[in-house]
């Protein structure tokens, strides 16, 4: 078996350990958490006892060396180990000293805290730039040019060679030969539709050498609707794509309807959407005029298919504006959530700006359809979900009238009594805190109050007696309540005369229990019933029931709720709907200082980020979504193209010509080819924002169809081909190297389009990855040995590792055995006549070639034994080889 090994090497067998990181130089992903999630916390909660001006105990924490070096009694953070630092342990309330004492973390915050330990507690330096320099005349935010092609000393006929290739020349290097057609034809299949090509169109292909010959597969593939999955999953991960909403509490955890958003993605691509019309419409789909074609509505899943944060209203719209800058512009507009940009000239000003935009926008109760066309199955689903919602607005109705019968009782009476008359001269915040107190229902209590003060000042026959006899001091209240009453000079009601003779209170509690009593039996008379009826404290609307409810109530109708949203999420017959968002009351906003919404600043317009806006104007037209979305798709703004033309690159190199794709700032790498990149960005607008042409642009260029393999000088010139003299060989994304494993074995599902399915759940699906269920809650293990995005949030880039769990995966995986097993098992196995035709059948299916004379050999010997499965072990063999999982 070591012979066999040999021959076809295993994915464990290329793992090699990760370099250790730099410790001055930080990713994009340790970056973004600690400016947009960490240092905010730091700032608000623990810099006035730990900062530049006090250090409690000796700890400061707004500096990396103050982190580092911990407090009086020793370090207070281990890095990678939360469980291990006394940080972690303060603020989750579990160590000596509960940090902050008075104010505790939000269990998000603590959250946040520990992944940045886990992390290794990065600290980015606060000096990034040249002193003095002016951050404004970075490369990135000055207008595109369009560039004219260098003149080179070798020939070149393509734009883009003629960029490489003249700073190859500056550097003394040639580009490498061409790659094999076979191995270019692969290369475009899984750059374009994420599948291989078969052995039969590998054939064709190297037998046909006509000049046009790739440029009609090119087209060819850009015409498959398999190319919008492909393309659609990358931009699936600038959209932080998922299923369900992450940890909520007491709610249906699912997007109903987050697919809708996945299929306009894919249709898009597939149509061949110019891309400013793509951002428009996803950002502001509602204010478009869309006639009767809806479907576009789906596109604004983008904005609203992201974490919930527990419904924490300003940490969603922070994410919101994190996917719009940093997917769209390559602009960390989050890391001014707290302060002005530490780096880039991006002021608090403008993140508030932004933020006014989408406090301005709501998401509707009831989702858009997409078509008002119904099949008889749909007609059927929309009866039973009308029974549905009538029998969770009929229950709703009945916690209601209970709800509202409880407080006519005389007990309760008798307390919202006594609290509304201790309550008056209080404040609104002073009155929910008196509720809370004693255990009553504060918007009930807050109706109270103004309702006694108004009919006081009536002489209300009813309530005025109760009134003179709270403000009798406690301890003369047996000796006085009988004068007091005597004294009225409104005649009391003679219920209430009768309640209070009968009674003889001797604590106004007792005569207010008497009172209540009266009032509670008087449904027959209207000045006793006018207490409670209409116009009173209990003349409460439907509408305001959840106001009323207690726990059991809000449990007992949010699980009903989350039966029919389940009900619409599962149901293959629901309408399909839209999660948008529309223009809500329109918010001025203001500048939370230090990120606090408690703590309001100067007051800002709602406005284009300054750096990225060519004539700033305040945004008029309701929340501003499109005027922003416009500013956006402008062919001046000096980011979209710019960091769209590099994501595009990067799909087809591994690589961006700047290779932070997500952070276009001043602390980002720069392009290896700055006129190259704008070049490709002016040409990808003149060419109307089609994707489809610069891909078939890219790809015509002598650069992308290079081999990947090139002479040790050149490799040792330029370890990380920032050059670009080859192409860099790469792994298999899990969608892709997943969706051979089902070429390979011939039951691949191809149908485009649909609701989410279960991977990873048998009997196993065989659907394309695309259509996977993204559970943020519960992400399979798999996805992350895999490397797949973190839907949490905007995802830059895959980070292809090759580590021993993916070999483990694909050597143990029952979806890997059950594929191998298909594979040894199809027609042109089964009906192979000899043991040669059957390997060369395995071979064609699997890897797109014949075997070599050796290859031929090695297996006609590994299935000389007669041993049960040998066909299958040799099929996962195949599946599990570098050839399968790699592309040059």
């Amino acid at each position: 078996m070591t012979r066999w090994i040999a021959v076809v090497p295993l994915l464990a067998l290329v793992a090699t350990p990760a370099a250790a990181q730099p410790a001055a130089k930080l990713t994009a992903e340790q970056t973004q958490l600690f400016e947009t999630k960490v240092r905010p916390v730091l700032a608000e909660k623990c810099f006035s006892c730990h900062g530049e001006k006090k250090q409690s105990a000796g700890l400061r924490l707004d500096t990396a060396a103050g982190v580092k070096q911990g407090a009086d009694d020793g370090a207070v953070i281990v890095p990678g180990d939360p469980a291990k630092s006394r940080l972690i342990k303060s603020v989750k309330r579990e160590g000596d000293y509960a940090m902050p004492p008075k104010d505790a973390l939000r269990p998000e915050q603590v959250a946040d805290l520990t992944d940045w330990v886990r992390m290794g507690a990065p600290f980015p330096a606060e000096q990034a730039v040249v002193k003095g320099a002016d951050p404004t005349k970075h490369w990135a935010f000055q207008p595109v040019k369009p560039q004219a092609p260098p003149a080179t000393r070798r020939p070149t006929t393509h734009p883009i060679d003629a960029f490489v290739v003249s700073k190859l020349e500056t550097k003394g290097l040639t580009p490498s030969a061409p790659a094999d057609r076979r191995t270019l034809l692969r290369r475009a299949y899984y750059d374009l539709i994420g599948l291989p090509p078969t052995a039969d169109e590998i054939a064709a292909f190297e037998k046909d050498q006509t000049p046009g010959a790739f440029e009609a597969v090119i087209d060819h593939l850009l015409a498959s609707p398999h190319y919008g999955e492909r393309w659609g999953r990358h931009w699936l991960d600038v959209a932080r794509y998922a299923d369900t909403k992450g940890y909520v509490f007491q709610e249906e955890k699912a997007f109903p309807f987050a697919y809708t958003y996945r299929d306009y993605v894919i249709r898009s691509i597939n149509e061949d959407k110019p891309f400013d019309r793509f951002v428009v419409e996803q950002l502001a789909a509602d204010r478009l005029p869309l006639g009767e074609d809806k479907s576009a509505l789906a596109a604004m899943g983008f904005l609203t298919l992201g974490r919930r944060f527990l419904n924490n209203t300003h940490d969603i719209i922070d994410d919101r504006i994190d996917v719009v800058t940093r997917g769209l512009m390559g602009l960390s507009v989050a890391c001014a959530r707290c302060h002005d940009h530490k780096y880039d000239p991006i002021p608090a000003k403008d993140y508030y700006s932004l933020y006014g935009v989408f406090a301005s926008s709501v998401e509707p109760k009831q989702l858009p359809l997409l078509s008002e066309k119904r099949s008889p199955e749909q007609q059927a689903f929309d009866r039973e979900l009308a029974k549905k919602e009538a029998d969770i607005e009929a229950e709703k109705v009945r916690r209601f009238e209970a709800a509202v019968a409880k407080l006519r009782a005389a007990d309760a009476l008798a307390d919202y009594l006594r609290a509304g008359l201790d309550a008056r001269g209080k404040s609104p915040e002073q009155v929910q805190a008196f509720a809370r107190e004693r255990d009553l229902n504060g918007f009930v209590l807050g109706r109270w109050r103004p309702y006694l003060t108004e009919q006081l000042k009536a002489g209300n026959p009813v309530l005025t007696p109760l009134a003179a006899l709270h403000a009798l001091p406690e301890a003369e209240f047996a000796a006085k309540s009988a004068a007091a009453l005597d004294g009225l000079k409104v005649k009391a009601h003679p219920a209430v005369t009768a309640a209070l003779t009968a009674a003889k209170p001797k604590t106004f509690r007792e005569a207010a229990t008497a009172v209540g009593k009266a009032i509670a039996q008087g449904k027959d008379d209207a000045a006793l019933a006018g207490v409670t009826g209409k116009g009173g404290p209990l003349d409460i609307a439907v509408a305001d029931a959840d106001k009323l409810f207690n726990r059991v109530d809000r449990d007992a109708l949010v699980a009903a709720r989350r039966k029919v949203d389940a009900f619409q999420a599962s149901s293959p017959n629901a309408p399909q709907r839209a999660h948008v968002l529309v223009d809500g009351n329109v918010q001025e906003p203001v500048v939370f200082l230090r990120g606090n919404p408690g703590n309001r600043g100067p007051a800002v317009p709602r406005q284009m980020v300054a750096v990225a806006a060519t004539n700033r104007q305040p945004f008029k037209q309701g929340s501003g979504r499109l005027e922003l979305a416009n500013a956006i798709a402008s062919p001046d703004n000096p980011l979209t193209a710019r960091v769209f033309v590099n994501r595009v690159w990067a799909g087809h190199f591994g690589h961006g010509l700047v290779r932070t794709p997500s952070d276009f700032g001043v602390r980002s790498d720069p392009p290896t080819h700055p006129e190259l990149l704008d070049w490709l960005a002016h040409r990808f607008v003149t060419d109307g924002w089609s994707p489809k042409r610069l891909h078939k642009l890219i790809m015509l260029s002598a650069t992308y169809q290079q081999a990947s393999a090139s002479p040790d000088a050149l490799f040792r010139a330029d370890p990380e081909n920032k050059l670009l003299a080859r192409q860099n060989r790469r792994r298999l994304d899990f969608e892709s190297l997943r969706d051979s494993l089902l070429v390979g074995s011939g039951k691949l599902d191809r149908t485009v389009y649909g609701r989410p399915v279960d991977l990873f759940k048998a009997p196993f699906p065989t659907r394309r990855s695309v259509y996977g269920l993204i559970d943020r809650l519960n992400p399979p293990g798999t996805l992350r040995v895999f490397d797949a995005a973190n839907p949490d949030q905007h995802s830059p880039q895959r980070f292809l590792t090759t580590v021993p769990q993916q070999a483990l995966f694909l050597m143990n995986s029952p979806f890997v055995r059950e594929q191998a097993v298909a594979l040894a098992t199809r027609p042109e196995m089964t009906s192979a006549g000899t043991p040669d035709a059957k390997v060369t059948a395995l071979y064609r299916l699997a890897l797109g070639r014949a075997p070599t004379p050796a290859e031929l050999a090695l297996g006609r010997e590994f299935v000389a034994d007669a041993a049960t499965g040998r066909w299958e072990q040799y099929a996962q063999v195949l599946l599990l080889s570098n050839e399968f999982a790699f592309v040059d």
